[in-house]
């Protein structure tokens, strides 16, 4: 189980019950820590859960979140309400998450876009960002995060088996979830330090080299339900994924090039089109 005790010492700038929070058990971090931000409260304040009995991902999924053995939690900012990067704020918090593991697991990491965190291309971890203007100068961000840490393979679910995995699986050791978390929220406060003093600037290249999406053949399900096929060639200066919509003509890309701005990506291999 996770200990307050622990973290409290391993986060000294962290206050329990003031700014740090920790659960046997909630609904959902995001849920708990969006109430949480209604009120007076510092910034940085992280919630966190040992397990969730209603996970959340995107698009309304549910997050696979058994007790004991991974790490779901939330961090809470505020920034002015004209702040025009929010697009890089998951973007950047994959940054963090990818760093923080690769310290602790020696494992290599990539993203894809937006919120998805993938080792051999298969899910090890998803970020849920959400927000909402407490006034009409101040925003509120939460960075909802979930990783699979040391669960073993007969513990997923059977649909999830072939597109999810853990650290323990992939590094065949178990991994220290209180270490593990202190350079976790220690990373996404220090990214979030820059993405908000220097602008996309500061992640921008740092993203586009993890990747995995870029350069892909994708399909994109919009949140209208509509789909559309094409090359994932850049992202864009506020976080958008941008592509090549398929059939297309070389010539015209430039004419052609789509910004997606929110949508759920599939990555579609040279298997799939055959």
């Amino acid at each position: 189980m996770l200990s307050s005790k622990t973290l409290a010492a391993l986060l000294p700038s962290k206050t329990l019950n003031q700014s740090l929070f920790v659960f046997n058990e909630l609904v959902s971090t995001n849920t708990f820590a969006l109430e949480l931000a209604k009120k007076p409260i510092s910034q940085g304040t992280v919630v966190l859960a040992d397990s969730q009995t209603a996970g959340r991902g995107r698009l309304q999924r549910s997050w696979f979140s058994p007790p004991g053995a991974n790490i779901y939690g939330s961090l809470l900012f505020s920034c002015n309400s004209q702040f025009q990067t929010t697009g890089w704020i998951p973007l950047m918090a994959g940054i963090a998450i990818a760093k923080a593991i690769e310290d602790h697991a020696e494992i290599g990491i990539t993203l894809k876009w937006p919120n998805d965190i993938l080792i051999d291309e298969r899910k090890v971890g998803g970020i849920l960002c959400e927000s909402f203007k407490k006034s009409p100068t101040e925003t509120c961000v939460v960075i909802g995060f979930g990783i699979n840490v040391n669960l073993p393979e007969s513990a997923f679910p059977k649909d999830l088996k072939l597109i999810a995995t853990s650290l323990q699986i992939q590094s065949q050791r178990p991994l220290e979830r209180h270490d593990l978390l202190k350079s976790i929220i220690t990373t996404l406060e220090k990214g979030w330090e820059a993405l908000t003093s220097q602008g996309p600037q500061a992640c921008q290249l740092a993203y586009s080299s993890r990747c995995s999406t870029l350069g892909k053949q994708i399909q994109v399900q919009f949140p209208d339900g509509s789909e559309l096929e094409g090359m994932a060639q850049s992202i864009g200066e506020q976080g958008q994924l941008q592509m090549i919509p398929s059939p297309s003509d070389a010539k015209e890309q430039s004419d052609r090039m789509l910004d997606v701005h929110a949508g759920d990506i599939r990555h579609i291999r040279k298997s799939d089109s055959q």
